[in-house]
C-alpha cells in the first residue's frame, strides 16, 4: 500500500503528475521562540487556534516545557560537547528524547503538514459545492450571493401547507 504523500509536499516537489491541486487555507507563519510560554503564545496566536481546543492546554503545557528543556540541554551540549568518541554524553540521548516527544506533541496537536492534512485543516475547498449553488441561484434571483432575506419555505406537515416557518405539534 502506498503512503499518502501531503499537498505541501506535492507543492515543494513542483507538482511533476500536473494534477490539480486544491488551494491551500491555512498556512502557518514561522515562529521563532526561545522559551516554552512564548512557543504556546505564538501557537496560540497563528491559526492553530482554529482547531487547538481548551482541552489541548494539558498538551501544550507538556510541549512548553519539552521546548525548555531542549533549549537547556542544547545549551549544555554546544558548551561541553557530545562526548568523547568513545561514548555519549547522557544530556545528547535525553535530547534525542526530547526531540522525539516533542515532534509527537506536534503532530498531536495538527502542527504538521501530514497532520492538517490528516484532520482536513490544510487543504480546504474555498467553496462548497453546495455554497456554489447558492451562490448562483442568489445571482439568478438578484440578491447578492450568501445572503437570505428569508428563510427556505418548508412543508407544514400539520396544515398540509407550504410556508417560511415549521410548524410543531403541541404536546398533549
Amino acid at each position: 500500500m502506498t503512503q499518502r504523500v501531503p499537498t505541501e509536499l506535492k507543492r515543494m516537489r513542483g507538482n511533476p503528475g500536473h494534477r490539480s491541486l486544491p488551494a491551500v487555507v491555512i498556512a502557518l507563519p514561522p515562529i521563532h521562540p526561545t522559551t516554552g510560554p512564548e512557543l504556546t503564545s505564538e501557537l496560540l496566536r497563528t491559526y492553530a487556534t482554529a482547531w487547538i481546543a481548551e482541552s489541548d492546554r494539558f498538551l501544550l503545557g507538556l510541549v512548553a516545557d519539552a521546548w525548555d528543556e531542549r533549549a537547556r540541554l542544547m545549551a549544555d551540549i554546544s558548551t561541553n560537547g557530545y562526548g568523547d568518541g568513545r561514548y555519549t554524553r547522557t544530556e545528547v540521548l535525553r535530547l534525542r528524547q526530547v526531540e522525539e516527544n516533542l515532534t509527537k506533541w506536534l503532530s498531536q496537536l495538527g502542527l504538521t503538514p501530514t497532520d492538517r492534512s490528516r484532520l482536513g485543516i490544510a487543504e480546504v475547498k474555498a467553496v462548497s459545492k453546495l455554497e456554489a449553488i447558492a451562490d448562483r441561484r442568489a445571482k439568478r434571483l438578484g440578491r447578492p450571493s450568501g445572503s437570505r432575506t428569508s428563510p427556505p419555505a418548508r412543508l407544514d406537515t400539520a396544515k398540509g401547507t407550504s410556508s417560511g416557518t415549521i410548524s410543531r405539534r403541541s404536546a398533549g
